[in-house]
């Protein structure tokens, strides 16, 4: 959950609430409001400031108000021209429809690179390298980019399993060794079912690498590694789950060719091998395609 929607939660005492109200009102110029100076503004005490920090997860006004920073300042990059849950309307040409969903590629790919930490996808490829077998799981239509990745996977000859059966992505958590890895997909981090799948990871000695959206939850504790999707979606009003389906794949893709590099010419000559014994009678039907 974004920090700005905790801050609407009613759960708070009357002091919090003035405090979270502050916060909303302030934005990113907190930057330069120190604990004493924001209790002052918002009539409270700086107890009451430490408490709400505590209760939305932080260790303190300090760790809070950077975080807070760094996610305000991701909202305001990118999408400035597109809306992601509506990027047209009833009223658009077809010409402006086609128009629209590749603007929402551009931004959505320009936005997910803004996400990025390097020595993230690094810790992943050790983590990928060193696993016996990756099991993915995801609910919904992240499952499919799941299945290319696997696919690709398959195709260097690392084991991917993925399944659509909510029982056996139980099976498989709950079952896990410790020379096991798991990608796991979620884009809200709320949902029962994945939550299960990632409490028995986290109690066995297996390796977790979580893809979910930006913004401070529990199940980002649990992960060894967590590559964060772009966030700008509602949970149920869009008219299409493009930009998280785009981020989703364009992680998978950069996760995967990480790891293809890490062994370029080893990975290479076993994919063609692969393609050649698998395919043995596809033929070329331009210049493009043509085998040197």
């Amino acid at each position: 959950m974004l920090i700005i929607d905790s801050l609407k939660n009613n759960n708070f005492s009357n002091a919090e609430k003035a405090v979270a109200n502050k916060l909303i009102e302030l934005q990113d110029s907190i930057k330069d409001i120190s604990v004493r100076e924001l209790a002052k503004m918002s009539y409270t005490s700086t107890s009451a400031v430490t408490r709400l920090c505590n209760k939305l997860g932080f260790d303190g006004y300090n760790d809070f108000k950077e975080k807070y920073i760094e996610e305000i300042a991701y909202e305001n990059s990118h999408f400035d021209n597109i809306d992601a849950n509506f990027p047209f309307t009833k009223d658009d040409n077809l010409a402006r429809v086609m128009n629209s969903i590749g603007e929402l590629y551009q931004e959505t790919t320009k936005d997910t690179l803004s996400l990025v930490d390097y020595y993230d996808y690094i810790e992943a490829v050790k983590i990928l390298k060193n696993c016996r077998n990756i099991y993915l799981l995801s609910i919904g239509q992240t499952f499919n980019a799941g299945k290319v990745f696997a696919d690709r996977m398959y195709r260097i000859g690392k084991n991917v399993i993925v399944s659509d059966n909510f029982n056996e992505q139980f099976y498989y958590s709950y079952n896990t060794l410790e020379n096991d890895c798991f990608i796991i997909i979620t884009y809200s981090g709320s949902t029962p079912r994945t939550i299960s799948y990632i409490d028995n990871v986290a109690k066995s000695k297996s390796k977790l690498i979580l893809i979910t959206s930006v913004g401070e939850n529990e199940i980002k504790k649990k992960a060894d590694v967590v590559l964060p999707m772009t966030t700008r979606e509602k949970l149920y009003t869009n008219i299409a789950t493009y930009s998280s389906f785009i981020s989703t794949m364009l992680i998978l893709d950069m996760l995967y060719s990480c790891y293809f590099q890490d062994n370029f010419d080893e990975n290479l000559k076993h994919k063609r091998e692969v393609a050649k014994l698998y395919e043995p009678l596809r033929r070329a039907t331009n210049e493009v395609m043509t085998e040197d």
